[in-house]
């Protein structure tokens, strides 16, 4: 197969990259409430909710960037978390900020991308949005606070 476009590979990877990151945090939080609260508690259905959607884009960038003819960046054994997922606001803290980097990285990656591409992280920028926002609320912020007028600017 013929390798894509060189920018569109990357601007994937660099996007895979962040993905890792975020599966091994949403991880990292959904730990931290699972003692705290019963699994059917709106702020662990965020966890797992966020821990699916990067999971899910994470498989979808790898299979884009292989059958692109690029080497996916390789997930690493652990991350520096933002925040520490100490207490059920160290957690959904943790939760609102992996989401705002995974729209900082989407955003990053729209240049470079086309068609369904485009449509794909487009999709994926409105999820960070809505769960960097849910995740803020359920922290206690104001909304006028938890909501970003341009997420991932």
């Amino acid at each position: 197969m013929m390798a894509d476009d060189p920018g569109t590979v990357q601007a994937l990877s660099d996007l895979l990259a962040v993905q890792h990151a975020a599966v091994y945090a949403c991880a990292a939080a959904g730990g931290a409430l699972a003692p705290l609260r019963p699994a059917s508690d709106p702020t662990r259905l965020l966890a797992q909710t966020a821990y699916s959607a990067h999971r899910e884009l994470r498989d979808r960038l790898v299979a884009e960037v292989l059958g692109r003819g690029g080497s996916p960046p390789a997930a690493q054994p652990a991350y520096q978390l933002p925040v520490p997922p100490s207490g059920l606001t160290g957690a959904l803290e943790l939760l609102a900020a992996v989401e705002d980097r995974c729209a900082a990285a989407a955003y990053d990656a729209l240049d470079a991308l086309a068609g369904d591409l485009r449509a794909l992280v487009v999709d994926a920028l409105a999820g960070t949005a809505v769960r960097g926002q849910q995740a803020r609320l359920a922290a206690g912020q104001p909304v006028e606070r938890a909501t970003r007028a341009l997420p991932g600017v």
